[in-house]
């Protein structure tokens, strides 16, 4: 009986121990997964907001892939929502100002407010 016990004692913290190794691995791959989204989340803000050359030059097409791309970072739709707001209140009143910038930057701000709310 006494045996059965050292044994099972044995065996549950080899389980324990086990747990405990694939615990810390999976609370590690979550914490660079964050890391790294936030990384790249900033990094897209950047380019959305800060002239790509010299001259103040930003291509639209690039814009308009950044503001779609603030779709896939979910922990961040409310801050997306108020920074997309921002600008496109900013953006409306440049003169000459693609609408298509305007049209994405308006379909973006519905998706996330659809997903805000919900």
């Amino acid at each position: 009986m006494e045996a059965n016990l050292i044994t099972l004692a044995g065996f549950l913290r080899g389980i324990f121990s086990f747990s405990w190794i694939i615990i810390q691995y999976i609370d590690t791959r979550n914490r660079e997964q964050n890391l790294r989204e936030f990384e790249h989340f900033h990094k897209l803000l950047k380019e959305l907001v800060q002239p790509e050359d010299d001259k103040g030059t930003m291509y639209i097409d690039r814009q308009t892939a950044i503001i779609y791309e603030l779709r896939h970072f979910r922990r961040y739709y409310p801050y997306s929502l108020r920074t997309l707001k921002g600008l496109l209140e900013k953006w409306k009143k440049v003169p000459d100002q693609y609408p298509r910038i305007l049209e994405d930057a308006n379909l973006t701000i519905l998706y996330l407010e659809s997903k805000v709310k919900s």
